[in-house]
């Protein structure tokens, strides 16, 4: 079901009116006669009280093993730490995750990557599918924008290090993000929320369970959240990186004897203004900018530090992105004689569409309008479990098909020929367009700016020709380039079939020692279908006109050629085309395992990864013969598949009868084909290159006393690339846009967490609790690309969190004061880049501010 336009999302408001009043009033009311009671939480003991590590996990598709229980380097989390932790979505999870590392960029909705251990694919291009997967209720989320939405009440939720593919299905190379929400309760009971705080922040949260008979239980979540913007545009009224969004989700859950059902249905939007890149430096181009900008009486590039958080932004553009995304799965668990049989079957339609000042600037050169992305999915897995003798056997098939949409529109903004000729003129006193003033004097000399391109001259004689009208040589000026042209909408639609076998077992060598052995082989198909078309008057001419290239060329000024025909808006590249890949692997893991006692586990595993080629959907990935290239075909936007080599060695260890534990992991992976799609200041370049993660893993918890729990985490991760990586420069030599052992982009070395949770009584009927964490990064390098690493480069960095409750021993109310950020960090940036067109002028996406509130909750 498309969702159109941005004006189409003006029903937003109905949403949150309809999800205040049926879910808020409604379903309070019904459940309301329910009695109070106390919930179990995971990683609880018979006793109530939290223990460490003891979340059960899904990591082997087991059931009630537990972290300390599996030799998987797998971090693990219940819903109540995540709650203390301020824990919304999963763009929070590497507040508490040493090894995860989570970069925004340009889109909320589709330009955010999950790397762990280094390793992860950027997602500002919906062709790059990530590296670490992200599964809800067993059901894999295909791409990590999908993945953002906000979340109801979670039960728990794990972090899963290195290659998962085995169990957990396609693109989980990097690792796994496994998130298992709150099921519907046979006792009835529910909550709800309402929080307040700076920048005008607003949240109300909604969670409903009851019995539907003596099988049967339902539930309702909803939420609403909204929070004004924290990056301020000096040109007009308004802030940007704001937050609307909300989602209504319900559950069905029955239990019999032999056999469990679970339905589960949603419905999510979001109607926001983000995300702005904000300067960093001005280069040689930052002139015309600000020059532009002021004909229009704006500011062209803000004079801000980044931690000020002001840009300048041209007022009829903007970065309004709306989603909306609905979709159902259905988990069905049966016993029968010969085994343990599961299916899950899931269908989720997710749509986005973004508006973009691509220039970053007061100058109205380019922008995107109506920018849309949608992704259709259905999946379909089945496993089968059992045991026999010392053997515990898993057999599985998956099924996935998808279809992914995109339809780009990068359009020419009202002063685009203005823009080129301020910076041509500039660079080499000249102008392409005629923008600027030009002219002959009575003695036939000239005044003004010069045309780049010269006079119009007789071929035979070389001599100029003379207009009769004015009886002045006549100038070439490239044909004027008309607001709104460009991208009319290049088309882009990939159809994906997965299917896959697999098996999973575990035998006991003895009471000890335990080996794992699990295959899976994985077969993807994907039919790339596209219609791109195009109108720059610039291009057109350029290509009908070879010698004027061969006179910039000649004159040292090629790269100007580049204002008039961008890449990404070449018309050399209009047309349809089509293309089809496939991709076969067998992939798998070997794991020994020996319990040395029963506080120590040890462990030794092999497994390899596999993420699916596919394919660059934007048309700047062509090599257009205009530049110098062989012509625009299909072959220039495919990318092979990624492989993953990961060896490991770890332990689970626990002490003082388990009131300590430390957990740990030696690594090394070997990436083959790592898929990176760097942006170069002009376009989108796709390689596949060779990356080495190897590093250290740490986790430790302790209950030293009643009411006090502590954890912490540490990583060390290298993650280089072997080799440099070079792109054509479009005048037959090449540019290294990344350098053979440099870290990958935004991985620091070293992270350290830690979180801690104090809670003593303050009266029979009321508790407090005192809860903090904080993050610590080393240095790290923002991008790939040699000139911005050093310049942009975060130094070290922490970030610090708490939360203060005060709550009735009944469990019935609470009242929280909480914050993120709570120093004001600012000296670290998220994302850098160089801006588009503006040669060497930078950008960064500026860290949050700090962030604080109050919550009120009533449970019954």
């Amino acid at each position: 079901m498309p969702i159109g336009n941005l004006s189409q999302f003006n029903k937003f408001n109905a949403f949150r009116l309809s999800l205040g009043a049926s879910a808020g009033v409604s379903a309070l009311m019904a459940l309301s006669a329910i009695p109070a009671h106390a919930q179990e939480t995971a990683g609880e003991d018979e006793a109530g009280e939290r223990r460490l590590n003891r979340v059960v996990v899904e990591a082997t598709r087991r059931e009630g093993v537990t972290v300390q229980d599996v030799p998987v380097a797998v971090t693990a989390f219940d819903g109540e730490l995540l709650e203390e932790t301020g824990f919304k979505n999963v763009g929070n999870l590497e507040q508490v995750a040493p090894s995860v590392q989570i970069t925004q960029t340009e889109s909320a909705a589709s330009g955010t990557n999950i790397s762990i251990r280094g390793i992860g694919t950027g997602s500002n291009n919906p062709g790059f599918e990530p590296a670490v997967g992200v599964v809800i209720d067993g059901v894999y989320r295909t791409r990590t924008g999908v993945a953002l939405a906000e979340l109801p009440e979670i039960a728990s939720l794990e972090v899963l290090r290195g290659p998962q593919g085995t169990l957990f299905g396609r693109n989980t190379s990097a690792g796994v993000v496994s998130i298992t929400t709150a099921k519907p309760d046979f006792d009835g009971g529910g909550h709800v929320s309402v929080s307040a705080g700076n920048f005008d922040s607003l949240e109300v949260e909604y969670s409903g369970s009851r019995a539907l008979g003596e099988n049967w239980a339902g539930r309702v979540d909803a939420k609403f959240r909204e929070r004004d913007g924290y990056i301020d545009d000096v040109n007009r009224d308004r802030s940007f990186n704001t937050i609307n969004r909300g989602f209504l989700r319900g559950q069905l859950l029955y239990e019999g004897a032999d056999t469990t059902l679970r339905f589960i249905g949603d419905f999510a939007e979001t109607d926001e203004s983000c995300c702005v890149g904000v300067n960093f430096a001005t280069g040689d181009t930052a002139p015309a900018v600000n020059a532009g900008a002021a004909a229009a009486g704006l500011v062209g590039i803000a004079e801000a530090d980044p931690s000020e958080r002001e840009v300048a932004i041209s007022p009829n553009r903007g970065y309004d992105e709306a989603v909306e995304e609905y979709g159902f799965s259905v988990q069905v668990d049966h016993q029968f004689d010969f085994g343990a049989f599961t299916s899950i079957t899931a269908y989720r339609d997710w749509q986005a569409v973004r508006d973009q000042d691509i220039d970053f600037s007061g100058i109205d050169r380019a922008y995107r309008e109506d920018y849309t992305v949608s992704d259709e999915v259905f999946t379909q897995e089945l496993r089968l479990q059992d045991q026999a003798g010392d053997l515990d056997w898993l057999v599985g098939a998956f099924f996935m098909h998808e279809e992914l949409g995109l339809t780009d529109t990068v359009r020419f903004g009202t002063q685009a020929d203005l823009y080129t000729d301020l910076v041509t003129s500039g660079a080499a006193d000249a102008q392409f367009f005629g923008t600027l003033p030009f002219g002959f004097n009575a003695d036939g000399s000239t005044f003004g700016v010069p045309p780049i391109l010269g006079v119009v001259t007789n071929p035979e004689t070389g001599a100029p020709v003379i207009d009769p009208a004015t009886g002045t040589p006549i100038p070439i000026f490239v044909p004027e380039t008309p607001a709104g042209a460009g991208l009319s909408g290049d088309i882009f639609n990939v159809t994906t079939d997965a299917i896959a076998l697999f098996t999973h077992n575990e035998y006991a060598l003895s009471d000890a020692a335990t080996v794992t052995v699990g295959l899976r082989y994985n077969h993807e198909t994907k039919e790339l279908d596209q219609d791109l078309n195009s109108s720059a008057p610039g291009c057109d001419f350029l290509a009908a006109n070879p010698a004027a290239l061969q006179g910039l060329a000649e004159a040292g000024a090629s790269a100007l050629a580049g204002l008039v025909c961008n890449p990404i808006v070449n018309t050399e590249g209009n047309g349809e085309y089509s293309d089809e890949r496939t991709d076969e692997e067998i992939t798998g893991t070997l794991k020994l395992a020996y319990e040395f006692n029963p506080d120590l586990l040890g462990y030794l595993s092999y497994s390899r990864g596999f993420k699916s080629g596919g394919y660059n959907l934007e048309r700047s990935a062509f090599d257009y013969a205009l530049f110098g290239g062989d012509g625009a075909q299909t072959s220039d936007q495919e990318f092979d598949a990624e492989i993953v080599d990961a060896f490991e060695a770890g332990w689970k260890s626990s002490f003082l009868q388990g009131d300590v534990t430390l957990n740990g992991a030696l690594f090394y992976q070997q990436v083959d084909g790592f898929q990176e799609n760097i942006f170069t200041g002009v376009n989108f370049r796709t390689i596949n290159t060779e990356v080495e993660s190897y590093g250290l893993e740490i986790d430790a918890g302790a209950t030293p006393m009643d009411g006090l729990l502590l954890q912490g985490g540490f990583a060390y991760t290298k993650a280089e690339r072997e080799d440099d990586n070079l792109v054509p420069d479009g005048t037959g030599g090449f540019d290294v846009i990344a350098r053979g052992g440099d870290q990958l982009a935004n991985v620091p070395e070293y992270v350290l967490t830690g979180a801690g949770t104090y809670t003593v009584p303050v009266s029979e009927r009321f508790e407090m609790s005192f809860h903090g964490n904080v993050r610590w990064n080393s240095e790290a390098f923002l991008s790939s690309l040699p000139a911005l690493r050093e310049p942009t480069k975060n130094d070290a960095y922490a970030l610090v969190g708490g939360r203060i409750t005060l709550a009735s021993t009944n469990d019935v109310f609470e009242f929280s004061l909480f914050g993120e950020n709570l120093t004001d960090e600012d000296s670290y940036n998220l994302s850098a880049f160089g801006v588009p067109e503006q040669t060497g002028t930078l950008a960064v996406y500026p860290a949050l501010p700090r962030l604080y509130g109050a919550e009120i909750k009533l449970s019954w």
